[in-house]
């Protein structure tokens, strides 16, 4: 019986209770059902020895000539083009058409390929190791030959044949093709196969092979492999006395530990760079000093210092025609004037950005893209966000730069939050946070927006995110990440006092006043920097929780729910686009305006806010209040949480349960309580039957 391939979605189904890459499976496979059913029968990479023994039987039945062909093909990852075979084994092509009616090739009269890299990995597997070798140092020589050749597969064939100077070469050729291409992830593993054999490196080649190693590692988002192998590369610049170098190596050690959480390195680095190159006169290099001087201070909402060192960066490499120095110190500036003039945008900026786009400084394109979200995002204006967001995804999601992916895809989960379309915003939040490959401070938009969906809905576990964004930036006393966690204690105090502070016990009270006074440290220190969003958000939450605040000038409708003026209050929030904040805003007028609230708080699935109002409204006289929904339960067989439901959607896709912890951002203990109580709950035995049962019961989808 003939049986035809399966696509990914089936392979995708069988694999589903396995834990193992459906994709990868469907590479290896081609969908070929009898492959696809042996290697989801063992454990890791190895071919499986069934797969072996028919590949070997299957080709002990062809000729003399047709196995040649397959042995040297197999030494090609990909395809391995007809005139190369020749020429490695002179008169083997004699047998390419029983290798095509077996079925073990596909031909396409340039080239051939095996029809599963299953198959071809169990031929392969079979060379004896000298002839394996002899044969990738032939093709090393024949592609060496070819101008055509890239450089990418000859260093692949260098290194199976031991031929060590090559693969030096090659890969490095190789390294700095992928990354004028945009391809980080390539270009760091090309670089990182020439250091594992640095001592066939001399001492420049061995710096540039560092350096360009620690930026494509940054570009990829490995940054704390980029401060490793760029603090190697300063400390062998300053053991040569390359003044210039060092200087270099050290601004970019400034990104590198910034996005490692590091403010106090980060301006160490700077400082130091700034003072080893400014004795050796005007550079390129002390521009970009200069640069990075000026973003640390944008960065801490030091907009007249920010504006200040950009400008001199500027002066210096603009006649020098550093074109990506230009284009970073624009983004400074211009960042930098719209949070202290509060503008829409600035053509500092909007340069910076047509500049990145124009020359290809993917990096610089995506800072742009995200200084122009925040800047949307702050003044409230959440089209404007979800448009530069959107490119900035787009462009991200082309050229690898899962890091500038993850974060702007965090933003989107906050205005996704704000619009009040809460389970979008955790669905969200939740994939970036499963991210791998991201350094973790590109996750602080996903897991403020998760920290309060998760607060707003009343869930145990909203401490996670919110513990996990604390303790990623504390060490960056930045305004603009501490006004998030102020604002989000804050919230939860608010929703756990009541409706009336006096009710609550002293103990409570001691708990409040620490978030309150952190509150209100935050807001000082956003007056001081006049950044505006943080002065109203803070503002906000002081009037809320009851407490005195110096803010003039708010603009609408800050300014009207601050004065007590609810009905302006609620109309502003709701055009804005705010439903969470107009309820608050109602909840504090006539019962006509407080059941809107509570009707209000009910569909955004906001249950501690819904049941605070109604606390309020029942000690008010109130009558007649509605009850609500169930809160926190799906309308299902078994009355699962929301929670459950998602653990038991991962068990089913063969999550463990520290995978299920990451991707929901919980505890693995919380995840492993979810798993044993679910199973207690269907009746089974086993995380398998489990799935099973849910699909029968309808609480997941059965495909």
């Amino acid at each position: 019986m003939a049986l035809e391939p399966l696509s990914l979605s089936a392979v995708e189904i069988l694999a589903r209770n396995s834990g193992r890459a459906a994709r990868e499976i469907y590479r290896l496979t081609g969908g070929n059902p009898f492959l696809v059913t042996e290697i989801l029968a063992v454990e890791g990479d190895a071919t499986p020895e069934s797969v072996r023994d028919a590949t070997l039987s299957r080709a002990a039945r062809l000729p003399t000539e047709a196995q040649s062909l397959l042995e040297t093909a197999s030494v090609f990852p990909r395809r391995a083009k007809l005139d190369v075979l020749e020429k490695l084994c002179p008169g083997a092509l004699a047998g390419l058409d029983a290798c095509v009616e077996r079925g073990m090739l596909q031909s396409d009269h340039e080239a051939v390929r095996f029809r599963h890299e299953l198959a071809r990995r169990a031929i392969e597997d079979c060379l004896p190791p000298g002839k394996r070798r002899s044969l990738h140092q032939h093709i090393v020589e024949l592609l060496e030959a070819d101008p055509s050749a890239r450089a990418s597969e000859i260093a692949h064939h260098s290194e199976l044949a031991g031929n060590i100077p090559a693969v030096v070469k090659y890969a490095q050729r190789a390294g700095e093709e992928a990354a004028r291409e945009g391809a980080p992830r390539e270009a760091a593993s090309h670089f990182a196969a020439v250091l594992r054999h640095r001592r066939y490196l001399g001492p420049e080649q061995t710096l540039a092979i560092l350096e360009l190693h620690a930026e494509q590692s940054y570009l990829m988002g490995a940054a704390e492999l980029a401060v490793e192998l760029m603090t190697e590369a300063a400390e062998l610049r300053r053991a040569s006395g390359d003044a210039i170098g060092l200087g270099r190596d050290l601004t970019r050690l400034t990104r590198y530990s910034w996005i490692c959480g590091s403010r106090a390195n980060a301006e160490r680095f700077v400082t130091e760079a700034i003072a080893v190159l400014e004795t050796l006169g005007p550079s390129p290099e002390l521009a970009s000093a200069y640069s990075h001087q000026s973003q640390l201070d944008m960065l801490a909402a030091d907009e007249d210092s920010a504006i200040l060192w950009g400008e001199r960066a500027l002066k210096l490499a603009e006649p020098l025609g550093a074109q990506e120095i230009i284009v970073h110190a624009l983004g400074n500036v211009g960042t930098a004037r719209i949070q202290r003039d509060d503008l829409e945008s600035s053509p500092e900026l909007e340069k910076s950005l047509e500049l990145a786009r124009k020359t290809g400084m993917h990096d610089h394109f995506e800072r742009a893209s995200c200084n122009l979200t925040c800047a949307a995002y702050w003044r409230r204006d959440h089209d404007g966000a979800l448009e530069h967001i959107d490119r900035g995804v787009a462009y991200a999601s082309k050229r690898d730069l899962v890091h500038w992916e993850a974060y702007l895809l965090g933003w989107r989960a906050l205005a996704n939050l704000d619009r009040g379309d809460y389970p979008t915003a955790e669905m969200g939040a939740q994939s970036v946070c499963g991210w791998r490959g991201v350094p973790d401070l590109y996750r602080t938009p996903a897991l403020y927006a998760l920290a309060r969906v998760r607060v707003r809905r009343g869930d145990p576990d909203a401490d996670i995110p919110l513990e996990e964004a604390r303790r990623l930036t504390e060490h960056l006393h930045e305004l603009q990440r501490d006004a998030y966690t102020a604002t989000i204690d804050a919230e939860r105090v608010w929703l756990a006092r009541g409706w009336n502070a006096e009710t609550q016990d002293r103990k409570l009270r001691g708990r409040d006043a620490l978030v309150i006074d952190r509150l209100l440290k935050v807001h000082e220190r956003a007056i001081e920097r006049k950044l505006r969003w943080a002065i109203e958000d803070t503002a906000l939450w002081l009037f809320l929780l009851d407490e005195r605040f110096h803010a003039d000038d708010l603009s609408e409708p800050f300014s009207h729910h601050v004065a007590g003026r609810w009905r302006e209050a609620a109309a502003g929030w709701a055009e804005l686009g705010y439903p969470y904040e107009q309820a608050i805003a109602l909840s504090t007028g006539d019962e006509d305006a407080q059941r809107e609230a509570v009707a209000l708080f009910d569909r955004l699935g906001a249950a501690p806010a819904a049941a605070r109002l109604r606390r309020k409204m029942r000690s008010s006289g109130v009558k007649s209040i509605p009850r609500g929904p169930n809160s926190g339960t799906r309308a299902n067989p078994l009355g699962l949480t929301r929670r459950q439901v998602q653990v038991l959607e991962l068990v089913a896709d063969g999550l463990s349960n520290p995978e299920i912890a990451d991707r929901l951002c919980i505890s693995a203990k919380t995840a492993e309580h979810h798993v044993s109580a679910l199973i207690t709950r269907l009746e089974v035995t086993s995380r398998k039957e489990a799935a099973a049962a849910a699909r029968q019961l309808g609480l997941i989808d059965a495909s």
